[in-house]
């Protein structure tokens, strides 16, 4: 993915098609010679086994853009930002934007008036390069121009530091509105640190309704992000959409986003198309105020919704979440959507995914449905006694986790990879608890396995060198690092029941790999 792309890039860790220092190694013989060693030349254990999942942190120097002391313009502040490579950047680089300080050169974001902080325990959420920023209700002290200085801050930190095109500014769950009417929507932002702050608010502030002009009348175009249901109930993800609206009133907007919905994925590949979600509307969005404040969207939806979700084996928590998260991303205030089809308001749901949902007279949130939002993540199966990627979905949150990377090796492969002809590339009987440990030091992974891993990949030596490389190459593309050690029952071995020598590091080698197929 260009994600992890962009992370190699970011550690400069990665060196691949590197060949295995050793003499007689060459990529035919890697392939077609098990009994040639595939590892560096024995070394001392410097390293002792993991004994659970370890730090991965390392520190990195980034650019955090600020604005400049005259508030014209952003300036990038070269910063050193602990990192973690098992979990987003983005999560880390927006606490250090938001807590770093005021110099002779820059501002900080809250402009030494307001404390910015994340809101909820998951205040940064990523998933196909987009990145929502949701901060505490504290940030409403700034002025809206101010505001969306942040916005824009947040975009060209977090581009500049790895693959993410657009970045949403929530406020305690809800959308920001830039304008008195609470109706001007920025939508989604993307980098532009070369524009002057007072350029890039014009901009904004240009699209607002007139005062005293009715603003159903006034036009509106922006970036939205749209979350679409993805296949077989897995959860859902967005991707982003230049849109037009006819007017700026909520129920406009609503409409809008609906419209886009309905017109499906563009480029989403493992996302459901979606019903004609306008046309079984059986009145207009209706907006109402919540009793703690912001706004209540009720779509209300004809019967043959129902059915049309029966027929296709769509997830219905996936579509309830695929509708609160678009318009809560976008339009002004709104903390929660209503949906009733026909004569059944919706107030209970079970999802696989997602669990029990209980919405207290119909309320759907955003926070309801955060265990949904998924993220694409490459790992390599066996086909045949080669490697080929593939793609997973997994939950955003863990999209860096390497023990759910090696989870997904140990899974049986989907129909469709069987169809292929593919499988996994590690002995079948394994589980999660086989995972013993996995952890870093400097530039080199430590995976512990436990004695089942290691009887089985002896009562298969033909396994273990697609095995071996299957992990290394999944573990070392997705998390940025260049070898590994492997480990059983926290002991190096050298040998287990074929050629393949055990007891060295592994370089990260793709001599395996069938990119024609990957």
């Amino acid at each position: 993915m260009m994600r992890n792309a962009s992370r190699r890039a970011l550690c400069g860790l990665l060196a691949l098609c590197v060949l295995l220092a050793c003499s007689a190694c060459s990529d035919s013989a890697v392939i077609d010679t098990p009994s040639v060693s595939a590892t560096l030349p024995p070394a001392a254990a410097r390293y002792e086994a993991p004994a659970g999942d370890g730090d991965m942190t390392y520190v990195a120097s980034l650019p955090l853009y600020l604005p400049s002391r005259d508030g014209k313009r952003l300036i990038a502040r070269l910063t050193d930002v602990p990192l973690d490579h098992s979990a987003p950047a983005a999560r880390d680089l927006v606490q250090a934007l938001l807590t770093a300080p005021a110099d002779d050169s820059v501002l900080s974001l809250g402009r030494g008036e307001v404390s910015l902080q994340g809101y909820s325990t998951q205040p940064v959420e990523l998933s196909a390069g987009v990145c929502t920023v949701n901060l505490g209700s504290q940030a409403l002290a700034l002025e809206s121009s101010s505001l969306y200085a942040v916005a824009h801050a947040l975009a060209s930190t977090l581009a500049a530091a790895g693959d993410i095109r657009a970045v949403n500014l929530l406020v305690a769950d809800q959308a920001v509105s830039y304008d008195v009417a609470g109706n001007l929507p920025s939508g989604s932002v993307s980098a532009r640190p070369g524009e002057e702050l007072a350029a890039l608010w014009d901009a904004l502030d240009a699209r607002r309704t007139p005062l005293g002009q009715d603003p159903a009348t006034v036009p509106l175009s922006a970036t939205a992000t749209l979350y679409f249901p993805l296949e077989g109930g897995q959860g859902f993800m967005p991707e982003t959409r230049n849109l037009t609206f006819s007017g700026q009133t909520p129920q406009q907007l609503a409409l809008g986003l609906l419209s886009a919905l309905s017109a499906g994925p563009q480029y989403l590949s493992p996302a459901m198309d979606m019903p004609a979600l306008t046309e079984l509307l059986t009145r207009e969005p209706e907006v109402s105020e919540l009793p703690e404040g912001g706004r209540l969207i009720t779509l209300v939806f004809d019967e043959a919704l129902a059915q049309w979700i029966s027929e296709v084996g769509m997830e219905p928590s996936c579509l309830c979440a695929s509708l609160v998260w678009t318009l809560t991303t976008f339009i002004p205030s709104v903390g929660a959507v209503r949906m009733i089809i026909g004569s059944t308001m919706t107030t209970l749901l079970q999802s696989e995914v997602m669990g029990h949902l209980n919405f207290e007279n119909g309320l759907m949130r955003r926070r309801h449905f955060r265990d949904g939002l998924k993220e694409q993540l490459q790992v390599y199966l066996r086909s045949g006694s080669r490697l080929t990627g593939v793609t997973r979905v997994v939950n955003a949150q863990d999209a860096l986790n390497p023990r759910v990377m090696l989870t997904e090796l140990i899974r049986t492969p989907t129909a469709a990879e069987l169809d292929e002809g593919l499988a996994s590339p590690l002995p079948e009987g394994l589980d999660e608890t086989d995972i013993l440990g996995v952890s870093a030091e400097e530039d080199t992974l430590l995976i512990n396995l436990s004695p089942r891993f290691e009887t089985l990949l002896r009562r298969q030596p033909e396994l273990e060198q697609v095995a071996c490389y299957a992990m290394l190459v999944t573990l070392c593309e997705n998390l940025g690092y260049s070898r590994a050690r492997f480990y059983f029952t926290g002991q190096q071995r050298e040998r287990l029941g074929g050629d393949l020598y055990w007891a060295g590091e592994f370089l990260l080698n793709r001599a395996l790999i069938d990119d024609n197929r990957g």
